[in-house]
């Protein structure tokens, strides 16, 4: 899947909505969100510029306010990026007043904008809604294939030592340039669910991300980019 987003990015056929749709079961639910959040990171978008959407806790229903919220989102400049996410989690929960006011976002696009619907029953979507989407189908797979994809425990477990022992680790993998992608997308992930929770881990991904893209496009010493990095994660 991460495949057929990064040749449509490349290929200048990124879509304004899409539809991602798959089983009814938490880990077919996870891969569709992680991919959601994998396409906005791919196109290197600020946190601030990506707004995640679900029924609020205590209530059944996405509202038409959560909508009205994400159509004032996507309207937005961006905040340091050159598009703006608006992520509807489990968007077969919208009522009808929120279903009809999205319906009129996704009739007008604004400009650089990425709207992505997540839905494990896209047949309860009004097919006015499903028209104007890009349907993006995902098949159940195994557990432990969407943690090699998206997450390595042993990167994740790293995080739990102490900083002296992290810095040991940043050294060994600096010498190796291959694992140290790996290891900031597994970072990033990562607090990037608890940011979900608690924005307060909204500034911690930005620094992942900043890290990560200093690393793929500049000369920056790597094992000093990586032991910042820990000591903002540590502190």
């Amino acid at each position: 899947m991460k495949d057929f987003l990064r040749k449509a990015v490349k290929g200048g056929r990124l879509a304004h909505g899409y539809l991602f749709y798959g089983p009814d079961l938490p880990v077919g639910r996870q891969m569709m969100k992680d991919t959601a959040f994998w396409l906005a990171d791919f196109l290197k978008t600020n946190p601030f510029d990506i707004l995640y959407i679900v029924s609020e806790q205590g209530k059944k229903d996405i509202s038409i306010d959560q909508i009205r919220k994400a159509k004032k989102h996507l309207s937005l400049s961006p905040y340091g990026s050159v598009y703006k996410f608006a992520i509807i989690d489990k968007a077969e929960t919208m009522n009808l007043e929120a279903a009809n006011a999205l319906l009129k976002t996704l009739e007008e696009p604004q400009g650089n904008t990425v709207l992505i619907l997540i839905s494990s029953k896209p047949d309860f979507l009004p097919k006015t809604i499903i028209s104007r989407l890009q349907e993006v189908r995902f098949k159940q797979i195994p557990l432990d294939k969407i943690s090699k994809d998206f997450i390595q425990q042993e990167y994740i477990d790293i995080l739990e030592k102490s900083l002296n022992d992290i810095f040991k680790f940043v050294e060994k993998i600096s010498k190796k340039g291959t694992d140290i992608i790996p290891l900031l997308d597994s970072w990033l992930f990562w607090f990037r669910d608890k940011m979900l929770k608690d924005s307060k881990y909204a500034k911690m991904v930005k620094e992942i991300q900043k890290t990560k893209g200093m690393i793929e496009s500049t000369n920056v010493n790597k094992r000093l980019a990586l032991e910042n990095l820990a000591l903002c994660i540590k502190n």
